[in-house]
């Protein structure tokens, strides 16, 4: 038996590395919050499925916000972004990632996007206490129902692959199409 790939008609297979350094603020033992526990038991309650595969009693991802970050953000900015009293943001430097001096228009930016998608999605922002992260963190509105496989699997999940990737497996695909090599069955 060889360690090759096997050859799959019509598809060409791309292997990425990627490597992720990040500095994670100090923070205590994460403790399940109360917002957390309602959201998962409303989830099933409401038989929510893995969002990829419809599968029955998903974890829940955190999608817009990880609490591995939480301690970093300022929440008091988000929610002015979000409310609308925020209307510029500063240009960072592309190699520090510091404010330039310069600002472009907040509804050409990522955390724009978020706020809105969290809001039609029914967070309201107006009453979001800053003080208090966990109130949007662990939020339905944060959260992505998934299952294992597409939560912390190591071909799969949304914890080791890049954006793209992994939302492309919400796609329907055509008839045949492998997207990894676990999908392709085996001979014994």
């Amino acid at each position: 038996m060889t360690n090759q790939a096997p050859t799959v008609p019509r598809e060409h297979i791309v292997t990425e590395t990627i490597v992720e350094t990040e500095y994670f603020p100090d923070h205590p033992p994460r403790t399940e919050s109360a917002t957390f526990r309602h959201t998962k038991s409303a989830g099933h309650k409401a038989g929510l499925r893995c969002a990829i595969s419809g599968q029955r009693n998903p974890e829940y991802h955190h999608i817009w916000c990880e609490w591995a970050d939480a301690d970093a953000v300022d929440w008091v900015a988000v929610k002015a972004i979000a409310t609308g009293e925020i209307t510029e943001i500063p240009v960072l430097d592309a190699i520090t990632d510091q404010p330039t001096g310069e600002t472009f228009p907040v509804e050409q930016s990522a955390i724009w996007m978020i706020c809105r998608i969290t809001e039609a999605r029914g967070f309201d922002w107006h009453a979001f206490e800053p003080t208090k992260p966990e109130t949007f963190i662990d939020s339905p509105q944060n959260m992505l129902p998934l299952a294992e496989k597409f939560h912390r699997s190591a071909t799969h999940g949304i914890h080791h692959r890049t954006m793209p990737t992994f939302v492309f497996q919400g796609y329907p695909r055509k008839s045949g199409f492998v997207f990894t090599p676990d999908e392709i069955p085996t001979k014994e």
